[in-house]
């Protein structure tokens, strides 16, 4: 897979919608995502990694529902999965970065808090 598809759900992440026009076809739940339909997203994303089983973006794409859907644990998970994947550049907007750095923030902004800053 491309990693076009990629540059969408990172900018869902990210917060960007304006890059929605990336990605040229939906094999891998980034429509489904971007409408907040997670059930389906889930469903295409599962289908589509019986054939690439660890493939980036299925892998990101996955996690961002697992996150959304309240299940930090298992997003956790894929994102350190990815970390072992072969790393490689993605475009987000006019921004250059990689899937692991991507994978390493998402994973930042997982962090438990501290009990100190809960007080």
């Amino acid at each position: 897979m491309k990693w076009t598809h990629l540059v969408l759900i990172a900018a869902a992440a990210l917060g960007d919608a304006s890059l929605a026009h990336a990605a040229k076809s939906n094999s891998n739940g980034s429509e489904e995502i971007m409408r907040g339909d997670y059930v389906a997203a889930e469903a295409l994303i599962d289908r589509q990694r019986k054939l690439f089983a660890w493939d980036g973006d299925l892998t990101l794409n996955l996690a961002i529902v697992y996150r959304r859907t309240n299940r930090p644990e298992a997003a956790r998970a894929l994102y350190q999965r990815m970390l072992q994947l072969p790393d490689e550049e993605i475009e987000i907007g006019n921004t250059v970065t990689t899937m692991h750095a991507m994978a390493r923030r998402e994973l930042a902004k997982m962090a438990p808090t501290p009990l100190a800053k809960l007080r």
